[in-house]
């Protein structure tokens, strides 16, 4: 156990976060100078329902859901990357530590997350009342794991209640415990409970115990060690102070926001992060910024990746990693799937459909042009909704059907990008004015 649970000991760490906690904020975080970096909750089906995939093209494992990409892993954040996952169910559980093996450093459970989103389904916070539950999830996945088991709480609405809970999860033999400061129903600017943190780490003594919930105290590098000595805890995790700043990580000191996002967009393009996180993130680090900065404003109204790094002289950058990843994958650009269709791999973000209304044409449009043009017979549409809800059409242009497999939001984004497919298939895209794919 102290082996296994030296992982967490006297560590600076990035805590779980929704929607942020990706590749290249992790791997920002890590440069900068934490320990420890948890990935954003999972939710177990997800990762059941995945599919193991190593990408030669950014050197690194993903788990993924047709395009969707569940958790992708760097080789940089080898044994120092922790997955966190909502379940509850200790069957789930173990079956997500069986398919992730130890492509992790450690597995933790969400048991404080108070959201709507982690509760609806009886986990996160909807856990802390259940002992039985917590002990089953707890005991299933340490059997079955094999890296480190850990869980991550928010203190109860009774001092007793708190410590009888952590006692009874030290008993289940995990590696190590988070504990979050605030109750279930307390938010910011509620205070983080010290005291409290301070009381589990003095009861529970034969694990590390990391305490989170002090981003509205920590300014600078120094204040991460000041508010763990003050709970007496282990280690400390960071979360919102993390997102809007990570460079609080440097004990150098913190850098200015604006390199924080340079460095952040470095990441984002070499990992192939979608348009909406990457857009997330920056806009998290800009605050206030997105109002009154040039740049700032560029961002909210950017709809790609593309535009979010021009937005900050980063489109050199954007470019080089694009031209990477095309010489890594040009062999696999195109192909004919079985049914005899051409399968072109492109996509484009849906604001960019948006943002050409009454402006420039669609590739629908050029593609009717064409043929109008060649006086062929006008492209039609095939349209299969798949089972994770997603869009793929099929362009079909007498004995010559072109899509692509990237599944979209609806149908006329479907039918769009299945005409762009055709653009490309057709070595007619030089017809489609503007930058339309999204790399």
């Amino acid at each position: 156990m102290s082996e296994l649970s030296d992982l967490y000991r006297n560590k600076k760490i990035l805590a779980p976060m929704v929607r942020a906690g990706r590749t290249p904020l992790r791997l920002l975080c890590l440069k900068y100078g934490a320990d420890l970096c948890y990935t954003e909750e999972i939710v177990d089906k997800k990762l059941i329902e995945a599919t193991r995939v190593v990408n030669e093209a950014l050197g690194t494992i993903d788990y993924r859901n047709g395009d969707e990409i569940i958790l992708r892993l760097a080789p940089e954040e080898k044994g120092r990357c922790i997955l966190q996952i909502g379940t509850n169910c200790g069957e789930k559980a173990a079956k997500v530590a069986q398919i992730i093996g130890d492509d992790v450093a450690g597995i933790d459970v969400n048991m404080g997350c108070p959201k709507p989103f982690s509760i609806h389904c009886g986990m996160g916070a909807a856990l802390l009342t259940q002992t039985e539950k917590i002990i089953n999830i707890l005991t299933s996945l340490k059997a079955a794991a094999r890296v480190p088991v850990t869980c991550k709480i928010r203190v109860l609405d009774n001092r007793e209640d708190t410590i009888k809970l952590v006692k009874e999860i030290e008993k289940c033999g995990v590696s190590a415990l988070g504990v979050h400061g605030r109750r279930r129903d307390e938010r910011q600017p509620d205070q983080c409970r010290v005291e409290e943190i301070r009381e589990v780490a003095r009861t529970i003594t034969t694990i590390p115990v990391i305490a989170n919930g002090f981003s509205g105290e920590i300014e600078e590098f120094s204040d991460i060690e000041k508010w763990r000595s003050s709970t007496e805890t282990s280690s400390l995790m960071i979360a919102r102070k993390a997102l809007s700043n990570p460079s609080i990580f440097r004990e150098e000191g913190v850098l200015d926001k604006y390199e924080d996002i340079a460095n952040f967009l470095e990441l984002a393009c070499q990992y192939d992060e979608s348009y909406t996180m990457t857009k997330y993130v920056v806009q998290r680090i800009l605050g206030g910024d997105q109002e009154h900065d040039p740049r700032g404003k560029a961002t909210v109204a950017a709809g790609s990746v593309l535009e979010i790094c021009r937005a900050f002289g980063k489109e050199e950058v954007y470019n080089k990693w694009r031209d990477e990843r095309k010489k890594k994958q040009s062999k696999k650009r195109a192909r004919v799937d079985d049914d005899g269709v051409y399968n072109i791999e492109v996509s484009f973000p849906l604001k960019r459909l948006k943002n050409s209304v009454g402006y420039s044409p669609t590739p629908k449009m050029v593609l009717h042009d064409y043929c109008v043009e060649m006086k062929i017979p006008k492209a039609t549409y095939e349209v299969v909704k798949r089972e994770d809800k997603r869009f793929v059409a099929t362009a079909c242009l007498g004995e010559k059907k072109y899509r692509s497999g990237i599944g979209q939001p609806n149908l006329r984004m479907a039918e769009q990008v299945a005409a762009l497919a055709a653009l490309h298939g057709m070595n007619i895209r030089n017809r489609l004015e503007g930058s339309w794919e999204e790399e």
